[in-house]
This record gives C-alpha cells, sequence and structure tokens, in this order.
C-alpha cells in the first residue's frame, strides 16, 4: 500500500511539474506590449446612429462609461497583446465588451491599436428583442500590411 501511495504522490508531482512548464511555455508565445500613450475612445450607436448614453464599456479589468453623446472617455491601455503574431509590437488587439440595459452585450474582438495612438471605435448595438439573439459578436481583420504579408509567404 505504501508503494501504491508513494507512486500516486511521484506521478502526481510530476504532473504538477508539467502544468507549471506548459503554463509558462504558453505566456512567453503571447508577448505582452508595454504600451505607452496607447487610447482608445469607443462611440457607442444603435442601429439609427443614435447614441446611446450610459452604455458599459469594459475592457480587461477596466470599466468606464459613455457620456450624453455616446462617447467614453479616452481609456488608456497600458498593456495589450497581439494576438495575430507576438513578434509584432508596433499593434496589438484588444476585446471591447459594451453593454447596456435593453441592449445585446456586443464584443468586439481582436480590435486592433497602435502603440502611442489613439484609437477611435464606435459600435453599433442591437437592441433586444424576441428573437434568439443572447449577444452580439464582431472580429475585427488585422491590418492590411499584415493581411498581404500572409498573401506573400505562399
Amino acid at each position: 500500500m505504501k508503494a501504491t501511495l508513494k507512486g500516486v504522490a511521484i506521478a502526481l508531482s510530476i504532473l504538477a511539474m508539467m502544468i507549471v512548464i506548459l503554463s509558462a511555455v504558453d505566456k512567453a508565445n503571447n508577448v505582452t506590449v508595454a504600451a505607452t500613450d496607447t487610447y482608445v475612445k469607443v462611440a457607442v450607436v444603435d442601429l439609427n446612429d443614435t447614441p446611446i448614453h450610459n452604455a458599459k464599456i469594459t475592457i480587461g479589468a477596466q470599466t468606464f462609461y459613455t457620456d450624453n453623446k455616446g462617447i467614453s472617455p479616452s481609456i488608456e491601455l497600458a498593456k495589450y497583446s497581439n494576438c495575430y503574431d507576438s513578434k509584432i509590437t508596433e499593434w496589438g488587439t484588444i476585446t471591447v465588451i459594451i453593454e447596456k440595459e435593453g441592449y445585446a452585450p456586443t464584443f468586439v474582438f481582436n480590435c486592433v491599436v497602435y502603440n502611442g495612438q489613439t484609437r477611435k471605435l464606435t459600435v453599433k448595438v442591437y437592441p433586444l428583442d424576441n428573437s434568439d439573439l443572447p449577444y452580439v459578436s464582431y472580429v475585427e481583420s488585422p491590418p492590411d500590411d499584415y493581411m498581404k504579408s500572409l498573401l506573400s509567404t505562399q
């Protein structure tokens, strides 16, 4: 019985070490950019381009609200990563979440931001209705130069 418990303990120790190593390798593949003077300003409008007041904007752990014109304050991005290529540090990507009562929660995935610049992003939100639409998601394409570089490597 002691040999079996000892074997299980050794196996669990090895498994724990493998998890730590794999976690470290995974984090190394996604380089975080320490941004300087990089901001995003979000405008939220409905389907008729009417500004949405008091929409909740979440980026990472930061939360902000839109003003009477449907515009968020300038949101400083202290850090972000590039989900397309960790070697690229001139630009990165963020996820923007927008919530407002009466509207479907809206996600903007891979929103491109350039280091040292302010990104102005306008997002249309959809009113909740009788459909099964639980949320809306937009996925932004990477910059044109990056897309062209993928085509030239084939």
